[in-house]
């Protein structure tokens, strides 16, 4: 088998012990660094936990900042994970409060978790 057949069937399995399910999106974002220079992302997938963001520049795990999307909805978050310019963050506020924050844009099988 290839080694992509390795890695999809990896995050499938992943996928199937995620907690928060994920939806596919096509949606741009922002944020200003600590010297307040912008820089703008494209979101692939969100939750209630976070959101799976490439950047046009890489960002250190543990980086904390404010993540504009939509319209100017902020939201305060940290990267947990880094490949190269594509990054996981996590919303810092818990999934009860951004579930009734997304309820207009998630689908309900988003807003429903263990």
């Amino acid at each position: 088998m290839s080694k992509e057949y390795d890695n999809m069937k990896d995050d499938r399995i992943s996928d199937d012990k995620r907690r928060f399910q994920r939806v596919s999106v096509l949606w741009s974002g922002e944020y200003a660094d600590d010297r307040g220079a912008g820089q703008k992302c494209v979101i692939f997938d969100v939750s209630v936990n976070g959101v799976r963001a490439k950047f046009d520049q890489a960002l250190a795990i543990g980086t904390q900042f404010v993540l504009e999307i939509a319209g100017g909805v902020q939201l305060l978050t940290e990267v947990v994970w880094a490949k190269g310019k594509t990054v996981g963050l996590r919303f810092n506020d818990s999934p009860d409060k951004m579930a009734s924050i997304m309820a207009g844009v998630l689908p309900s099988k988003c807003l429903e978790f263990a």
